[in-house]
């Protein structure tokens, strides 16, 4: 098989996974971090025997763009359970390749190992690489706890201190409720899920689960859920660089801004969003923030503060309508597309009629808030907010990062004003 460089340019820069054919044949199933380097490097004058043999068999190459290295490792193991190709036997002894096995127990436990029948227990693989199959498990632990140690024990360990561990399902003495047991069980198959390759069906569950314990007022349980949610989405959408690969894509960016025009009844492009939050202790050194997105992607150098003038008291609604004022007023900034506020309705419609007094009727960008305690989006084209639940995770990622980062860095500026008042 040749591959033409007209081919090899057309392939992305991205995380995937790659399969050589022969016919409707699989050969041989791979995963790459960058699948342009790695398709590219089997087509060198100097290869290995069994890559030349691979390359003679072979006649044509798929590939498929993932969301991150985990996410195209777990597709990876996935493929090769059900093609086994001859050249992944070829070419990698079974025995290194890695397995996770789930023990047997009313708590079973999570075991990364090389030799899954030395294990009781249901097994999940094979996996081709350690590295990334360690991290995501120490990341999916701290999503959902569940216990490593190997023998019961009188205090608590120091994974149940740093929250990795549930603590009943190890301390001598504890008979665990029902409820508890439930809940390991869930945590289990949630982990056993993701690494399956059937996270999206976990995730519809999730925001079911969350959407359903609002609706009942538990909002202790849906904040949990929330947060199982929020770090599911991180370790798929940025596990690989700690930034959001999402929403710096351009075609997922371009999701995005449709649920963003969807959710604003606009058709305007929405580019730039611009994040507001104000920071107070019963009012005292009050500050605002004005985080800067583009595209989906965070553009420091344009973050602004505000330190509130006009405002006496703890006030955000009237601290947002003076920062809403000033930065509209401000003729050497470009204007936002969409503009989020830390809060709620109040806080938009403050935002609202500043903008009006400004430009009237004809607004060029559209207004949105958003509230911590029930995670409700708020926008100037609906009645009733939306829950952030409802929408789909990539969407209620960006709108919490956003929220999130002016508010950090509200809080920032804040903190440096009370500390020069406290060394006058």
């Amino acid at each position: 098989m040749t591959v033409r460089n007209q081919a090899i340019q057309k392939i992305p820069a991205a995380p995937g996974v790659y399969i050589f054919y022969k016919g409707n044949v699989p050969l041989y199933i791979g995963k790459a971090v960058h699948l342009k380097k790695r398709l590219s490097s089997y087509f060198r004058a100097t290869v290995s025997e069994k890559i030349r043999r691979l390359r003679e068999e072979a006649d044509h190459i798929e590939w498929h763009e993932a969301d991150s290295e985990i996410d195209a490792l777990i597709r990876e193991a996935a493929l090769i359970k059900t093609h086994v190709p001859k050249f992944n036997v070829l070419m990698r002894d079974d025995k290194n390749y890695f397995y996770v096995v789930i023990s047997k127990g009313v708590f079973p436990r999570i075991v990364l190992t090389h030799q899954p029948d030395a294990w009781a227990g249901s097994r999940i693989g094979p996996f081709t690489s350690g590295r990334p199959l360690r991290d995501s498990l120490k990341l999916l632990r701290r999503i959902f706890p569940y216990c490593t140690c190997a023998h019961m024990h009188s205090r608590p360990c120091l994974n149940v201190q740093i929250g990795r561990c549930p603590g009943y399902c190890c301390l001598k003495n504890t008979t665990p409720s029902r409820e508890e047991s439930v809940l390991y069980a869930g945590h289990i198959r949630a982990i056993t899920r993701v690494l399956s390759g059937t996270r999206r069906k976990l995730a519809f569950e999730i925001r079911r689960a969350m959407r359903e314990a609002s609706d009942k007022h538990n909002y202790e349980r849906a904040a949990r859920l929330r947060d199982q949610m929020n770090g599911l989405t991180q370790i798929f959408l940025h596990h690989a660089t700690h930034a959001p690969v999402l929403t710096t894509h351009g075609v997922a960016w371009r999701i995005i801004e449709k649920t963003i025009q969807r959710l604003c009844g606009t058709k305007r492009p929405v580019t730039r969003v611009e994040g507001y939050d104000i920071s107070n202790i019963s009012g005292a050194e009050a500050t605002g923030s004005m985080v800067v997105f583009i595209r989906g992607r965070a553009i420091k150098s344009e973050y602004r503060r505000f330190r509130i003038k006009t405002v006496a008291g703890a006030n955000d609604v009237a601290a947002h309508r003076e920062v809403m004022r000033r930065r509209l007023t401000h003729k050497g900034w470009p204007l936002p597309d969409l503009l989020l506020i830390d809060g709620g309705r109040a806080q938009m419609n403050a935002a609202i009629a500043v903008a009006h007094d400004i430009f009237g009727p004809d607004r060029p960008f559209s207004i949105a808030a958003l509230a911590k305690q029930n995670e409700e989006l708020y926008t100037d084209a609906r009645r009733a907010p939306v829950l952030l639940v409802s929408l789909a995770p990539d969407i209620m990622f960006f709108f919490q990062r956003v929220r999130d980062e002016s508010h950090r860095f509200a809080k920032s500026y804040h903190h440096v004003l009370r500390a020069k008042k406290f060394k006058l």
